[in-house]
């Protein structure tokens, strides 16, 4: 009688094993139940499969693989691959278990069994399923932020070689939202990031937006429209650079039919015209929606210059109302979405030059904070929060090489101008009354020294950021420091003024004043 009960209880737990290694290894649990046939050519295209798989990862380049997913094609047949290959693993597993099976097993003993197929099988297929998720969420993801609309502004390329004969892409990021309070949609943060396509080297070029008389580009409906540039009679804060999204579409129309965003096209001419470079792409950031991508990345560090207000506003005496709190000052603040948002947006107690350097800080921030472990963990909530807060006239089928440059600015120190009443004194001008001739000149030397400067080396930190007001990341930059000194004008911090805040409820939106205020936001 024991010796049967032995005999039983080894048949059982033989079977145990073989069906946990026939979950594990597919295959394996069919020729170990006789069906030698089935279960050696599973093996065989598992692992051809394999082999398959481990010679993309030797032999294809990093960015190449990443590049994939910017290509929604490709994105579908791996997330159905995964799926189907997801499927047939769990399907092979059950089969297994079923051959294996040992006759008059009890109940519990046969639970026993599937739970351990269950257990076993989803060490496989839990991260395939995820993986196949991840690709159709990348693929509607592409979808959301690639072009919904026609465009007058976006140039035409080789989608096979796009930079070929773009030495520098110009993308424009905007920043901006339409809240309670407020007269359409502004966006009052606008930053170009000019990119070397060869190195990735990249200059960001924060601009005011009070820039008033902007001249756009010769040849473009709006040079005709407007002959003496961006002005006329009536409020000046209607003829103001983040005026022009809204009061540009609304007074010519018909220089934008059939166009996706109307704003962003005439802000991209405006851009042009402003900085003497063409524009090719912009992206659009809801500051709305801008604290769930930051919540989703689990909160960025940043250095606080200035006990920052929040939950406050300015009015039209200049004065501000109480504040709800402040965010504190000091080094390595931990910042949710909230007060990340805030941070970036606070108004009152300075000006719009402080401002930008602020939200300089909070791009650097999520660029380091943006590294594979967080994605990989974050990334459902951080796509649909994308998904939902941005937009652009990029084109579908350019996102995989736009992935590839991105990798290479990753790898590069970020440049950062700011055109602040520095920048405009060292000319004798304001951001209200420019020379844009000598503004052009002053763009062009600054990126030309930019395009000359050798690739940072491998130790270079991803995120770091050179200032183009005369900060040097390395000592061997010395040269090239002078010339953007030149270019950019005193260094010397200003002194505060008081400042205005975010126009909302009735309040005015005052132009920043000539005389800046502390700029000690650089962080």
């Amino acid at each position: 009688m024991q010796s049967r009960r032995q005999q039983r209880n080894q048949r059982y737990g033989r079977f145990i094993g073989l069906t946990a290694l026939g979950s594990l290894i597919p295959g394996t649990g069919l020729i170990a139940a006789g069906k030698r046939r089935a279960g050696t050519t599973v093996l065989v295209v598992l692992a051809a499969l394999a082999i398959v798989g481990l010679a993309v990862l030797v032999l294809v380049p990093t960015s190449e693989l990443m590049s994939y997913g910017g290509d929604r094609q490709m994105m579908l047949i791996v997330g159905t691959l995964l799926a189907a290959g997801a499927l047939a693993w769990l399907l092979i597993a059950l089969g297994s278990h079923r051959s294996l099976e040992p006759d008059g097993l009890s109940t519990g003993k046969r639970f026993a069994g599937a739970l351990v197929v269950i257990l076993c099988a989803s060490v496989v297929v839990a991260p395939m399923a995820l993986g196949s998720r991840y690709a159709f969420t990348q693929r509607e993801l592409v979808g959301n932020l690639a072009s919904s609309g026609g465009s007058n502004t976006t140039p035409q390329v080789d989608v096979s070689d796009p930079w070929a004969d773009k030495p520098r892409l110009n993308v424009l990021f905007l920043g901006g939202d339409a809240g309670e309070g407020r007269t359409g949609l502004r966006p009052d943060t606008q930053i170009l990031a000019s990119i070397d396509t060869e190195t990735g080297a990249t200059t960001m070029i924060s601009l005011p937006r009070n820039l008033s008389q902007i001249p756009f580009p010769e040849g473009t409906p709006l040079a005709e429209a407007y002959p003496d540039g961006f002005t006329g009679g009536g409020d000046p804060l209607e003829w103001m650079l983040n005026a022009v999204y809204a009061n540009v579409p609304r007074d010519h129309p018909e220089v934008f039919e059939g166009v996706g965003d109307p704003g962003a096209d005439a802000t991209k001419w405006a851009v042009e015209g402003a900085l003497g470079v063409e524009v090719d792409y912009f992206i659009m950031v809801d500051l709305n929606g801008f604290e769930a991508v930051v919540d989703a990345l689990g909160g960025i560090t940043v250095d606080v210059p200035r006990d920052i207000p929040w939950g406050n506003k300015s009015l039209p005496d200049g004065s501000c109302t109480q504040a709800n709190g402040y965010i504190e000052e000091g080094e390595d603040q931990h910042l949710d979405g909230f007060y990340a948002l805030w941070f970036a947006r606070s108004r009152c107690g300075s000006d719009d030059y402080e401002r930008m350097e602020r939200q300089r800080c909070v791009m650097n921030a999520i660029v380091d904070k943006v590294d594979p472990a967080t994605l990989l963990a974050q990334y459902q909530s951080l796509a649909t929060a994308a998904g939902d807060i941005i937009t652009s006239d990029v084109p579908a089928e350019l996102f995989p090489e736009l992935i590839k440059l991105m990798v290479k600015v990753r790898s590069q120190p970020l440049e950062s101008l700011t055109l602040d009443n520095d920048f405009f004194g060292s000319m004798g001008t304001t951001s209200s009354d420019p020379d844009y001739d000598q503004l052009h000149a002053r763009i062009a030397e600054i990126l030309s020294d930019s395009a000359e400067t050798p690739p940072a080396d491998a130790t270079t930190p991803p995120g770091d950021t050179t200032e183009a007001t005369g900060q040097s990341a390395d000592n061997a930059e010395s040269d090239r420091t002078a010339s953007i000194e030149r270019a950019s004008g005193s260094t010397e911090e200003p002194e505060n003024d008081g400042g205005s805040g975010e126009p909302e409820d009735g309040e005015t939106d005052e132009p920043a004043a000539d005389e800046p205020v502390d700029a000690g936001a650089v962080c």
